[in-house]
């Protein structure tokens, strides 16, 4: 009666141990696989947070470039910033919330795409309107060359045409022949005779030809005639001043000549009514306020 207890024992006792060894290696196996998830979840989190810190550098990227998304750049990037770092400190009893974190990081690459696409579209048009502000600018630099270079032709030209203009002006200037000039003594039968005496002077006599310029304007011409004394005195001034060099100077005499562009004879007779003295005595003769000729005449 005791071996059959025995065999019973011994049956129960290679149970426990089969069941020990069967547990033993599930166990073994729960460990491996345990240790396989881990590793993977290790190199998941090590994935992710590697792709969150790329994330984070386009961001900066981007947003050290002024445009109107910077800000809604900045909020963008500390929420990456915040998941990174999340992520970054997850502990490996922590590790169930890997996927949680991949939602997430999806969610915000959907984001962030979207995103840097308009960011992308906003520098196209920025590009597009550089480009057309450097063509508007070039165009505006060539047309100021192009003003500038005008604006020197316009110089150039208006000396030209000055030095032209002085050229005709002094084209047009009638010259005098040699003048003339004779003191007058009136006789009792009242005809003039030439005197060198100045104390019989009468009269002084003033004879010259306006030469023939083909130039100038035929017409009227005003001539007016001026003697002086030593002293500078203007000798019978008269109340028609000559307007020479824009100044008022008073004259002696002056007469009107039909000038038709030929030679033409003129002679003036200045009368004295005082007595003068003895001396040089300069006449000047002035054609429209030019002063085209000198001589003089020494009285006794």
């Amino acid at each position: 009666m005791m071996i059959p207890s025995k065999i019973k024992n011994n049956g129960f006792v290679a149970f426990l141990i089969l069941l020990i060894l069967i547990i033993g290696f599930l166990s073994y196996e729960n460990a491996r696989d345990y240790s396989e998830l881990k590793a993977v979840l290790k190199l998941d989190k090590d994935e992710l947070e590697q792709e969150l810190t790329t994330i984070i550098k386009d961001y900066n990227e981007v947003s050290n470039k002024k445009n109107e998304y910077s800000l809604q750049l900045k909020d963008e990037l500390e929420k990456v910033v915040q998941l990174r770092d999340s992520v970054k400190n997850l502990k490996e009893a922590d590790y169930r919330f890997i996927s949680y974190y991949r939602k997430r990081t999806k969610i915000l690459s959907v984001e962030n795409k979207k995103l840097f696409e308009k960011i992308n579209q906003l520098n196209s048009i920025n590009n597009e309107l550089v480009s057309k502000n450097d063509s508007v600018n070039q165009a505006l630099l060539f047309k100021e060359h192009q003003n500038t270079k005008l604006s020197s032709i316009n110089n150039q030209l208006s000396k030209e045409r000055q030095v032209l203009k002085e050229k005709v002006a002094i084209a047009e200037v009638i010259e005098i022949s040699t003048i003339k000039a004779e003191a007058l003594k009136k006789r009792k039968n009242g005809k003039y005779t030439s005197t060198m005496r100045s104390e019989k002077v009468n009269a002084f006599k003033i004879e010259f030809d306006l030469l023939e310029n083909k130039v100038a304007a035929p017409g009227p011409k005003e001539v007016h005639i001026q003697i002086t004394d030593n002293n500078n005195n203007v000798v019978a001034p008269i109340k028609d001043d000559c307007t020479h060099n824009k100044k008022k100077i008073p004259c002696s005499d002056v007469l009107i000549a039909d000038y038709n562009n030929r030679q033409l004879s003129m002679v003036s007779v200045v009368n004295i009514n005082n007595k003068i003295t003895a001396g040089v005595y300069h006449i000047s003769t002035f054609v429209n306020g030019i002063n085209v000729g000198k001589n003089s005449l020494d009285l006794k």
